[in-house]
């Protein structure tokens, strides 16, 4: 009886561990590569974890760019609470150029819309908060950078 037992439970935790959270799955589903649209890819320097001032993860700010159009986009992608609405925003900047926000109580992720940033140099942030309100995730670069196109 006992080892049936043990047997049970170690599967039941083997089963559990082996299927991923819905809401890990939700957020797993948002990449910022779907965020921003097709064409859109990762560049150089242009991720960033949005950490709160303890050091506590709440989710990924990424900078995107497309060649063919030479517009940029910032999607800030949520880690933490994914699935209930939090303050969660999202801003870019091109010298000389453009400036983009969305902030809202979304569930998943915030994005900045697409700004002409062909050979420009630009800067970008994501945020995110707890559910209360009260703690507030960062990330980004607040200096001038990828300006190569």
């Amino acid at each position: 009886m006992l080892t049936r037992t043990i047997i049970a439970a170690t599967l039941a935790a083997a089963g559990i561990a082996a299927v991923p959270a819905p809401a890990y799955a939700a957020s797993a589903a948002y990449t910022p590569e779907r965020v921003c649209g097709k064409g859109f890819n990762r560049v150089k320097d242009g991720h960033r974890a949005m950490k709160t001032s303890r050091g506590a993860v709440f989710g990924h700010v990424y900078l995107m760019y497309n060649k063919r159009t030479g517009k940029n986009c910032v999607a800030a992608i949520k880690t933490a609470y994914v699935g209930a609405r939090t303050t969660t925003g999202a801003y870019l900047e091109v010298r000389g150029g453009g400036r983009s926000e969305d902030v809202q109580r979304y569930r998943y992720y915030a994005e900045t819309g697409h700004l002409d940033g062909a050979w420009k140099c630009v800067r970008y942030s994501g945020w995110t908060r707890d559910p209360g309100n009260h703690v507030t995730a960062w990330g980004g670069r607040k200096s001038w950078g990828n300006c190569q196109g």
